[in-house]
This record gives C-alpha cells, sequence and structure tokens, in this order.
C-alpha cells in the first residue's frame, strides 16, 4: 500500500469518536464525515481561524502552515492549537474540540414566541366509525373501494374529499384498516393525505424557520391555534460557511455539494421535531403539516434544489409558486404524505422569511408607515403601508451573529449580550446570557458586541471614522501606537478564562453591517417618496434584547427624527409561519403579496456606492449617558 492510500487512525474528544482516514485528509474533513460540528466561518477555506482544535503532543500532523501563523499566532500553536483546515493527518492523531457547541432552546431567542392565533387550518381530522366499511345493501353501488369511502365520508361528515395521496390510497387498504374507527387526515387542496388507525382526534403541525445562522422549529396544536413547544439549534450548514454565498460555493464545488447540505438540515429538522414530540408526548402519526420559512437559499437546499441559479446573474430564485410538497420527498420523518408547505419568494434575495416577517406584521393592512428589518446575516428590509411596499437585502455578513468577531459567538449560554461603559470611569459593566453566577464568559454576541461599540462611542473610545482613540483609557496600542483593541473582560481574576476584546477589525467589520443596513433604509425611504416612518420593527438575530437606541447611536438606524415608534420582536419570521399553519388564508395573502412588493435590488442603483460609503462613518454623539 502507498503511503498516500495508508489509513491513519484520528480520535476526537470529548466525544471518544475514532475514524480510519486517507493520508493527507484534514482533520476539518474527517470531521465533516464523523458528522462532528467544528465552527467555520469561511467553509474550511483557511480565512477565519475559528476552526481551532487541540492536538496532543505525539499527533503526526502536517507542518504548520502560513495561514495558522497568520490567524492563531505561535504562542497558541505552542500549545498545541492548530487550525483543522489547514492540518493534514500523516499519522495517528488525537485532538480535542474546545468548547463544543450545544444550542438551547431557552437562548437562540427565535424560539420564544408567544400570543394567539386565528384558526382555520388547512388540515383537519375525520373521525370515522368503522360501520363505514360495512358493506349492507350497498355492494353494487361501487366501482371501487375509494369512491364508496369517499362517499360515506360525505355522508358521514359534508365533507366532499378525494384521493390522490398513493400513500392514502396505502393505508386505506390494510387489513387492519377494516375493523377499527379510523382517523382520516383531510387537505384541503390535496385531500385525504393519510388514514390513522383509531380514534385519534389530536391534530398538530409543525412550523420551521431555518435561519443561516438558526433553525427554530414549533409544535402547535392545529385545532387549539396555539403553541405547544418549541426547540431551536445551530444551522449544521455553518461548518461549510457562515453566509448563502459560502453554502451555494460548497454546492458547486463538491460534486455531492447539495446532497450534504440536504441531508444536514433534514436530519437537524427531524431531531428537533423529535425533541418537541417528546416533550409533549406526542407521535409522527399526530403531525398532519409542516409550514417553512426561510431565505431563498434556505428553502432550496431544504427541498433539495440545487441554489446554483442564485449565485449567479441576474440571481433568480427557481421558482416564486411551486410552494407544497410531500414529507417523504423532502425528507421529513413523519406521515409519507403529509403536507409541506414552503413558503413562496419574492426574489433571489428576499425569501419567505421576509413575507413571515410581512405577515406578522400586516403593513399591508394599515394606514401607518412600517419598516421592517430583519437583522441577520442576510439584512431584509421592507417598507411601506396599504398604499404599497417596497422591499430590499442588504450584505450585512455574519458579524451581527457574533462571526468575524475576535470575540464573538452566537447567542448560547456564556455569551455577553448587554454592555455598558461608564463614560468617566471607562468601568464596563456587562450581562451574559444563562446563570452568570454559574458560568464565565465565553465570548460576545450581536446584541454585545452593538452594545460594546455604542458604548465606546459615547465614552469617546472610538472616534467617528471607526479608529480607536489611543488617547484613552484602556486601549492597546500595537508598536507603531496605533490602537489596536479595548478589554471588556480581562483574562483571569475569576472574571473569565479568556481575555474578551473588541478589536479594530471588529469595529470595521461593524461599520460594513451597520453600513449595509442604513444605507438599505435610505435606498428604500428615496425609491419610495416616504420621509417619515410611523414604526420600525426589528426582528431576526437579536431578539427582544436588543438594545435599538444603541444601534441609532452606532448609525445602523437613522436618527430618531426619522421615526415615532420601534418594537423589537421575537421572530416575525416564525410567526409568519405559525400564523399560515394555524389560518389557511395567510397563504393566499403571501401569493397576493408577490405581485404587490416593488423589490429594489440596490448595486443597481447609481448612487448606492456612495451612499454606502457616506454610511461607514460613526454619527456624532448627542448622547453620552449610559444607556
Amino acid at each position: 500500500m502507498s503511503e498516500k492510500n495508508k489509513k491513519q487512525k484520528i480520535t476526537f474528544k470529548p466525544s471518544g469518536l475514532s475514524y480510519m482516514a486517507d493520508t493527507g485528509m484534514t482533520i476539518f474533513e474527517i470531521a465533516n464525515k464523523l458528522d462532528i460540528a467544528i465552527r467555520s466561518e469561511c467553509g474550511g477555506k483557511g480565512f477565519c481561524g475559528k476552526c481551532k482544535v487541540l492536538a496532543e503532543p505525539d499527533s503526526n500532523l502536517s507542518p504548520v502552515s502560513e495561514a495558522e501563523l497568520n490567524l492563531i499566532g505561535s504562542e497558541e500553536i505552542a500549545k498545541g492549537f492548530r487550525l483543522a483546515c489547514q492540518s493534514k493527518v500523516l499519522g495517528p492523531v488525537t485532538v480535542t474540540i474546545p468548547d463544543v457547541e450545544i444550542v438551547s432552546q431557552e437562548i437562540i431567542g427565535k424560539t420564544d414566541i408567544k400570543g394567539s392565533f386565528s384558526v382555520d387550518p388547512m388540515v383537519e381530522r375525520l373521525i370515522l366509525d368503522k360501520s363505514i366499511f360495512a358493506d349492507h345493501q350497498d355492494k353494487d353501488d361501487y366501482h371501487d373501494v375509494v369512491e364508496k369511502i369517499s362517499d360515506k365520508i360525505f355522508n358521514s361528515t359534508g365533507k366532499k374529499v378525494f384521493f390522490k395521496e398513493i400513500y392514502a390510497i396505502r393505508d386505506l387498504a390494510q387489513p387492519s384498516i377494516y375493523n377499527s374507527t379510523i382517523s382520516a387526515v383531510y387537505h384541503k387542496k390535496r385531500g385525504i393525505t393519510a388514514i390513522v388507525k383509531g380514534e385519534n382526534e389530536s391534530s398538530l403541525g409543525i412550523a420551521i424557520d431555518i435561519g443561516t445562522t438558526t433553525v427554530a422549529v414549533y409544535l402547535c396544536d392545529i385545532k387549539k391555534g396555539i403553541i405547544l413547544t418549541s426547540f431551536g439549534s445551530t444551522n449544521p450548514q455553518r461548518r461549510y460557511g457562515e453566509d448563502v454565498i459560502s453554502r451555494i460555493a460548497f454546492a458547486n464545488e463538491q460534486s455531492d455539494g447539495i446532497e450534504i447540505l440536504h441531508k444536514l438540515i433534514i436530519q437537524e429538522i427531524n431531531a428537533l421535531i423529535g425533541h418537541c414530540l417528546k416533550a409533549v408526548k406526542g407521535r409522527k402519526e399526530d403531525i398532519d403539516e409542516v409550514v417553512v420559512v426561510g431565505n431563498p437559499t434556505m428553502e432550496q437546499i431544504f427541498t433539495g434544489i440545487h441554489p446554483h441559479n442564485l449565485g449567479i446573474a441576474p440571481y433568480l430564485p427557481i421558482s416564486r409558486s411551486i410552494t407544497d410538497f410531500r414529507a417523504i420527498d423532502i425528507g421529513i420523518d413523519i406521515k409519507p404524505g403529509t403536507n409541506v408547505h414552503v413558503f413562496p419568494v419574492i426574489s433571489g434575495f428576499v425569501g419567505g422569511d421576509t413575507l413571515g416577517a410581512i405577515i406578522s406584521q400586516m403593513p399591508h393592512k394599515k394606514d401607518e408607515i412600517t419598516l421592517i428589518i430583519d437583522i441577520g446575516t442576510n439584512g431584509e428590509l421592507v417598507l411601506g403601508n396599504r398604499s404599497g411596499l417596497w422591499a430590499t437585502s442588504c450584505a450585512t455578513g455574519p458579524a451581527l451573529e457574533g462571526s468575524h468577531i475576535s470575540c464573538g459567538m452566537r447567542a448560547a449560554y456564556g455569551a455577553i449580550y448587554k454592555v455598558s461603559i461608564d463614560p468617566s470611569t471607562y468601568k464596563v459593566y456587562y450581562e451574559l446570557l444563562g446563570d452568570s453566577e454559574k458560568i464565565l464568559p465565553k465570548g460576545i454576541c450581536g446584541s454585545g458586541i452593538i452594545d460594546a461599540i455604542a458604548s465606546m462611542r459615547r465614552a469617546g473610545l472610538i472616534l467617528e471614522n471607526g479608529r480607536l482613540n489611543e488617547d484613552k483609557p484602556g486601549i492597546i496600542s500595537d508598536a507603531d501606537g496605533i490602537g489596536r483593541k479595548f478589554v471588556l473582560v480581562p483574562k483571569g481574576n475569576k472574571s473569565s478564562e479568556k481575555e474578551i476584546y473588541i478589536s479594530l477589525m471588529d469595529i470595521r467589520q461593524i461599520q460594513l453591517a451597520k453600513a449595509a443596513i442604513l444605507t438599505g433604509i435610505k435606498m428604500l425611504m428615496r425609491k419610495s417618496g416616504i420621509t417619515h416612518i410611523d414604526k420600525v420593527v426589528l426582528t431576526g438575530a437579536f431578539g427582544a434584547k436588543f438594545n435599538w437606541k444603541n444601534a441609532v447611536t452606532i448609525g445602523m438606524l437613522p436618527d430618531v427624527s426619522l421615526f415615532n415608534d420601534v418594537n423589537v420582536v421575537e421572530n416575525g419570521a416564525g410567526v409568519g409561519a405559525i400564523m399560515a399553519l394555524l389560518d389557511k388564508k395567510y397563504r393566499d395573502e403571501t401569493l397576493e403579496l408577490l405581485n404587490k412588493i416593488r423589490f429594489i435590488e440596490l448595486a443597481k442603483e447609481p448612487d448606492f456606492q456612495v451612499e454606502y460609503t457616506n454610511s461607514l462613518a460613526f454619527p456624532p454623539i448627542k448622547d453620552k449617558s449610559i444607556m
């Protein structure tokens, strides 16, 4: 056997999983084969430096690469840290993946939705007594069983049903069915989708919000119109890149890329559905419909459709109107004929998640001017009222969700989510997600980053151009006297296991993201002729923990003189999905909205680049008080 084809054993800690890998495979490639999630913002291309692993001293790995020296430094390398995407296995290897990410239901933000909903679902259960199968005197009145049962259902319930779904017909043909009461799942557009043995009136539904970064699943009682439970997790596709461009590139570059991405998201959704059912002691056969929202890339990958078309001009979605699928065709592990409704998309950049947010807020039914801002890896903006809606997408990047930030992390236990700095003493105050008495800070999430930069601006630590003010206390400068970082939480002294700071490059990332949002708002106002906004609705990545006043301070939102009121909602897209699950009228409304929303492609606007460049600077500080 040649050296190249020789197998080498690699063991991962703390899981204990092992794999016989081909010599020359990277740790990142091997981890993906074992479905071990290693954080990566660049999809394993050696750009982000986030896929750190700790190699044991006797591990046989390729020499340290230039990328590793630049991204993690010689000090960390001396301790045994390597980048998984750069380290090739040359012999037996044991590595530890530090700080394994476990996402909790309570801290995703997306999953905490409350409220009442109107109920007129697309599906219902028809309970039919076993006498429906009795032949009696009608032996010659019907040509087949389907015709007979359809007529019996009509006589029994007044519902004129039909059978088109093969799996429902197979259910009907089972011998055991004929001796018991049955529950027929009737979908108003697809007919009978399943026949369930027994008198089971429980009718559950699933609403799913697939984000580029996170996934949220809501289990609802369709008959009662309530949310029973919900679970959220990190989108497992993140290992192949933080943004949709990286996911599209992976699908294009790998022969089985779309299959890998599709499998990852379906496995995660099935697991989350399982958690939901376990929490309420429900069963798979109780689920009668699924409704899904997401951006165009996430929706196409969910359905197993290659997203190639979304990565090339003119960036058209594969379809805006094909919205209903069978669970078995998607891979959802419930009754095979169950309908899966996927929200239509507005454009190649603005998807079903934005439509969900619109449905949840109903700006098209109101006189007041509403601005909806869905903050995430891709920022979507909708502006208008019943007279018309304008929408656009702005490339905010993943910085607002904690990525591409030195000490950034998602909203999870141990994340700093709230920061304030006393402008007179420069003392830093912060709050953590989770029990702050039991856990130490692990990093800083999106809302905390916005707070930190706003507080640093008010304290004079950051200048209008984004430079750190070297004359202020706490600013750490390099050999040339250029300010490089400001420490929020020092390492040690029982406050943190590692130093948590805001760097000059972190500020640059936030400037790029906030400029994208502000430019999008200005361009929508200009195109629509709207000069004043009655209500701003913030939804998406930050949830209710977001301090919108700090977004104004850094120039992510326009000056407060342009708007009256700000509402921060947990997850507008998820609310819209739940509404469409529980009341069918909202599905018709999404289709009607497609032809009413005017999409503005910012990059094609002649003054976009000038406006964007002008929005990079931070606005002057008007109020230095702690917020």
